[in-house]
């Protein structure tokens, strides 16, 4: 299930962030652990929590650059005018978009069911954790799912 959910989360992900936001993705090959990345910090951490044939979470990281570059192309608006929340907004709806997009993907037999998305404190997150790299044109993100 595992793959089937990452392999819907990649595709999910590269429709979402072309088609809202104008930047085309492309996925690292390995996972890697968030320590020590170069151009990684400061960043934002955004989690959503999902329910049906299996329960668990995804957790998107995002540079606060490409956050801003981001919310720039999703709302018109030049970053002078945007304020934190505008960012936040961003992120849950992208968290929001990619995982409704990729679970409705995916076959079950209990329909799929999404929290609110969380902001979560990036710098909380277990250093052992893999993600799954995301490479935009300019910066990366980074992203992982956990089953319960």
């Amino acid at each position: 299930m595992m793959k089937t959910l990452m392999t819907a989360m990649m595709t999910s992900t590269s429709e979402v962030m072309e088609t809202m936001f104008y930047l085309p993705v492309e996925f690292q090959n390995e996972p890697a652990v968030l320590n020590g990345l170069d151009n990684f910090t400061p960043h934002t951490a955004c989690e959503l929590k999902f329910s049906g044939d299996v329960s668990g979470r995804v957790t998107l990281v995002i540079p606060k650059d490409l956050l801003s570059e981001m919310t720039e192309n999703f709302m018109g608006e030049s970053r002078d005018n945007l304020k934190e929340e505008h960012l936040f907004g961003t992120l849950t709806e992208t968290l929001n978009m990619i995982c409704g997009n990729a679970l409705s993907r995916v076959d079950s037999k209990i329909p799929f069911e999404l929290d609110i998305p969380d902001m979560i404190d990036a710098l909380k997150l277990p250093g052992t954790r893999l993600f799954s790299l995301i490479k935009t044109t300019q910066s990366m993100m980074a992203m992982t799912i956990s089953l319960d």
